[in-house]
């Protein structure tokens, strides 16, 4: 049995699916010298809580630079549940 879990451990480790082993790394595409409503780890935050960003993925790609401008708390929120999937890359 030991054995079998052994393997199975290198094959997850292998296909990237073991998350405890591999925390899920964040890029974050910005717009340089722009600010909004919320920081970039809410904005995460918000995305993740929604499940654009699965914990069994190596890394992901968030595209703050799509956000519009002028956008305040509650209408950033808003924009990042409703545009998530674009957000992150997975939109079609």
């Amino acid at each position: 049995m030991r054995t079998i879990t052994k393997r199975m451990d290198k094959l997850e480790d292998l296909l990237g699916i073991a998350a405890a082993k591999h925390p899920c790394r964040v890029w974050v595409v910005r717009t340089f010298g722009r600010e909004l409503a919320v920081d970039e780890d809410r904005c995460i935050d918000i995305l993740r809580e929604c499940g654009f960003l699965p914990n069994g993925t190596r890394f992901a790609v968030v595209q703050l630079c799509r956000v519009p401008d002028g956008l305040n708390v509650q209408e950033l929120e808003k924009f990042l549940r409703e545009n998530g999937a674009e957000i992150c890359g997975c939109g079609r």
